[in-house]
């Protein structure tokens, strides 16, 4: 496996046996998961300018903290393009269904 996206993307012939109702609902939280992730990158970036304004904030506690955020920065973006690809899918397919009615 290359990257968490091919592991995490589906795609749009994966979706064909869903029922409209099922692939609403994948959509729906591929699309929450996604805007998850941002909250979660946003709240990161402001954790991160208020430790370095702390007093109490040791150099070490520092590193440490600064690996695991590299870390989750590393796979997050593309486990997010995973996610907004797979809403993506899942919206085709909603529309194409709802054209050949």
């Amino acid at each position: 496996m290359r990257d968490i996206y091919h592991a995490v993307a589906g795609t749009a012939d994966n979706l064909k046996h869903l029922s409209k109702d099922a692939l609403t609902d994948y959509r729906n939280s591929c699309g929450d998961a996604a805007s998850g992730i941002i909250s979660a990158l946003t709240a990161l970036g402001e954790l991160g300018g208020e430790a370095c304004e702390s007093e109490e904030y040791s150099e070490e506690e520092c590193k440490r903290d600064m690996r695991n955020i590299s870390d989750a920065l590393r796979h997050l973006p593309r486990l997010m393009l995973a996610l907004d690809q797979n809403r993506e899918n899942a919206d085709y397919e909603l529309k194409r269904r709802e054209a050949t009615k």
